[in-house]
C-alpha cells in the first residue's frame, strides 16, 4: 500500500469533518425571495455537451435546451428572449438551426425547452463547433445573474462498438516512485487473465471497469480504479475527470488498430502506467 495516499485520505477525512463544523445549526431557515430564469446546464463546468454518431449526409437531430424558473412564485407567466453569442464558433444553417428564440412559461410552471436542430450530416467530426446561447431579456422575471450563458458544443462522432470484455497484453509496465517517475518497469507480460470490461454509456463513451488495466490489483493488491473513455473515429481518450481512490488524476490515450485490438498509453501522477494491448474476448474465442 502506499503511504502518501493513505496520508491522503487521512487529510480528506480530517477536512470533512472540519467542514462539517462551519454548517449552520439545522432548523436555521434560508428564504429565496428572488424570481430569475437560468438555462439548466449553465452551473456545469464546461456546459452542454452534445454528441451524435453521424450516419449520413442529410442526418439532423435535436438537443432541448432546458430553461428554469427559479422563484417560490409561479403564479404568473414569463417569457424567455434567447440570442446567439457571436462569440460562437458554430455557424447557424451549417452546424444547427435555431427553432425558436423564445420560450414561454405559463402560471405554475417552471421549465420550459428550446429545441435547436443539429444539421449532424453537415459537420465533420474533426470540427469543433460550439454554440453560445444568452438570455436577451425576460417579462414577468430577471435573468440569473450567473446562468444566463449557455455553451452547447456540438460533437459528431463515428459509429463505436467497443463495448465488451478485453484481456490485457502489457507492451510496457511502469510501478511508480510516487513523485511521478518509476521504481520498476518491466516489458512484454500479462499481469492477469481477468479480463476489464467496457460498459457504454453514451455514444462513444465507455465506463471501464478498470483504467489501471490490472496493475492496481496485480502490483498493489489494492481496489481496481474505475474509469471513462470516449471514442471518436478510434482515437481514444480518457475524461479530464478520471481519477483514482487517491484523488490521482489520470491520463489515458489510445487508438483503435486495423486488427480490432485497442492500443492504450496511461499514466498518472503516481508515476504508474505504461502501455497495452487490449483485444476482444469474443474475437479471442
Amino acid at each position: 500500500m502506499k503511504l502518501n495516499r493513505i496520508y491522503t485520505l487521512i487529510a480528506v477525512l480530517v477536512a470533512s469533518f472540519t467542514a462539517t463544523a462551519c454548517f449552520d445549526d439545522p432548523g436555521t431557515e434560508t428564504f429565496f425571495g428572488g424570481n430569475y430564469v437560468e438555462f439548466n446546464d449553465a452551473n456545469l463546468p464546461n456546459g452542454l455537451t452534445s454528441r451524435f454518431v453521424r450516419t449520413s449526409d442529410d442526418q439532423t437531430d435535436v438537443v432541448d435546451v432546458q430553461l428554469n424558473r427559479v422563484s417560490t412564485d409561479g403564479s404568473g407567466a414569463i417569457t424567455v428572449n434567447i440570442e446567439v453569442d457571436p462569440a460562437s464558433t458554430a455557424v447557424e444553417g451549417v452546424h444547427y438551426e435555431l427553432n425558436a428564440t423564445s420560450a414561454t412559461m405559463n402560471a405554475g410552471e417552471f421549465v420550459s425547452t428550446i429545441p435547436v436542430t443539429i444539421l449532424t450530416g453537415n459537420i465533420d467530426p474533426s470540427e469543433t463547433p460550439d454554440l453560445i446561447l444568452n438570455i436577451s431579456s425576460v417579462t414577468g422575471a430577471e435573468v440569473s445573474p450567473n446562468y444566463g450563458s449557455l455553451t452547447v458544443a456540438i460533437r459528431v462522432i463515428c459509429p463505436s462498438e467497443l463495448e465488451g470484455d478485453y484481456t490485457v497484453f502489457w507492451e510496457f509496465l511502469q510501478v511508480g516512485d510516487g513523485d511521478g517517475g518509476a521504481s520498476q518497469t518491466a516489458s512484454d507480460l500479462v499481469l492477469s487473465d481477468d479480463p476489464i470490461s467496457f460498459e457504454e454509456v453514451g455514444a462513444g463513451a465507455y465506463n471501464l471497469s478498470d483504467m489501471s488495466f490490472g496493475l492496481y490489483a496485480g502490483v498493489y493488491g489494492d481496489s481496481s480504479p474505475a474509469g471513462r473513455l470516449n471514442d471518436n473515429c478510434d482515437v481514444l481518450t480518457g475524461a479530464s475527470s478520471n481519477q483514482d481512490q487517491y484523488q490521482d488524476p489520470f491520463t489515458i490515450n489510445g487508438t483503435v488498430q486495423e486488427d480490432g485490438t485497442l492500443r492504450i498509453e496511461w499514466s498518472n501522477t503516481y508515476g504508474d502506467g505504461g502501455t497495452v494491448i487490449l483485444t476482444s474476448v469474443e474475437e479471442e474465442g
